[in-house]
């Protein structure tokens, strides 16, 4: 394969991951994190949080348990696709150094 091609493949792969990247920090910004922080870690049982649009979320453990799951769990995946697109464009740049 010819240097054009792995930056074209290479590009194309990136694309990909910005559609995975994308609708994941959408959700993570809209959902995950209001409801992550709507009930601190000190609240009793049972007690009611407003998120930053409004909706209640009942704070009981499980609740938290599963945001705080959910919190990480995205945060993990946005961070390692955040990686792999810097990585593509690392390997773009070193490609297309090296080609001159």
């Amino acid at each position: 394969m010819k240097q054009a091609d792995y930056i074209h493949l290479l590009k194309i792969i990136a694309v990909l991951v910005l559609f995975i990247f994308i609708p994941a920090l959408l959700f993570y910004f809209g959902i995950v994190v209001p409801e992550y922080c709507a009930c601190d870690k000190t609240m009793y049982e049972g007690q009611k949080g407003v998120d930053i649009w409004g909706d209640i979320v009942y704070c009981d453990g499980e609740s938290q348990d599963v945001a705080e799951a959910f919190f990480q769990l995205f945060t993990i995946v946005l961070l390692g696709c955040l990686a792999l697109l810097a990585f593509i464009r690392f390997l773009i740049y070193r490609i297309k150094k090296n080609n001159k």
